[in-house]
């Protein structure tokens, strides 16, 4: 029997400002990085040592770090990342063109038929499932035992067009990072990739935590990607480096789409595949541009 090819990449994941729709007119920003053998993680720390750091860790965007206020950062960042085996993929789009495009990223997501719009408590809610939670209860006959049962969810409709707005793009990316990275090394069929995260509001036992795994794992178990995610939060944030790279690039982004959305560009030339920024388009009639 023929073995598949295949290898799996560690990804991290932030987002700027939230993952929660504000205004219309607000802009979203996800950042996804990834690499073979976490060398995004080395790379967070010499990008920080770069700017000064002396424990070569980045500050939280929000803080205000000195290398936000002048504009070191994306200096550093460009300087440290060629060569690396590190991909990184970002989107931005505002909150009204997420809406617009709510009804393409269900389809897409196989989910049709499983959100609800309801109102409770005078707000907006999303009513998710019913999905199939599946349990391991044990070993019998010499195979697995499971226990499925429905599970749903109901979360603020803010969070929840964010959370597909996330999902989407990360299912997207799996789709075509694959090619990419098969131009390089074609024997590979299948490349798993082990998610990390930031933690979403509500920590990880919160609504939008436990949509999100159900979500990702439903695109796993409909075979729409060649791969697999699994999903991996860090018990102390402080530890995942590549979130806080993630976290200073999406900041970086949201920056210059507030200066200017028209003009925003990240000077990244020569870098080939390694970094792509989409900005989904200022027409709402066309928001997929």
């Amino acid at each position: 029997m023929a073995r598949t090819v295949t290898t799996m990449y560690l990804a991290s994941l932030d987002h700027s400002p939230s993952e929660q729709l504000g205004k219309p007119d607000d802009w979203h920003t996800t950042v996804l990085i990834l690499s073979e053998a976490a060398e995004h993680w080395t790379l967070a720390q010499d990008v920080a040592r770069d700017l000064g750091s002396r424990d070569g860790q980045l500050r939280k965007w929000s803080r205000n770090p000195a290398y936000r206020r002048s504009g070191e950062f994306e200096r550093a960042l460009k300087k440290n990342l060629p060569g690396r085996g590190v991909y990184v993929r970002t989107i931005s789009a505002q909150a009204r063109t997420i809406r617009l495009s709510y009804s393409h990223m269900i389809e897409e997501l196989r989910l049709n038929g499983l959100v609800e719009y309801f109102v409770k408590n005078d707000k907006p809610y999303l009513r998710f499932g019913p999905f199939q939670r599946i349990e391991m209860v044990g070993v019998g006959g010499g195979s697995l035992k499971e226990h499925s049962e429905p599970a749903g969810f109901e979360i603020l409709e803010r969070q929840g067009l964010a959370l597909i707005f996330i999902c989407h793009y990360l299912f997207r990316m799996h789709q075509r990072l694959l090619p990419i990275i098969q131009n390089q090394r074609s024997e590979l069929e299948w490349i798993d990739w082990q998610l990390m995260p930031n933690r979403f509001p509500g920590d990880v036992t919160g609504p939008m935590s436990s949509l999100f795994h159900a979500i990702m794992s439903g695109v796993t178990h409909h075979r729409l990607l060649m791969g697999s995610v699994r999903i991996v939060t860090f018990e102390k944030s402080s530890e995942d480096l590549g979130s806080a790279l993630a976290d200073n690039i999406a900041g970086l982004c949201a920056d210059k789409l507030r200066l200017d959305p028209s003009q925003s560009q990240l000077d990244f030339s020569g870098l080939g595949d390694v970094f792509d920024w989409e900005i989904w388009s200022l027409d709402p009639s066309r928001p997929f541009g």
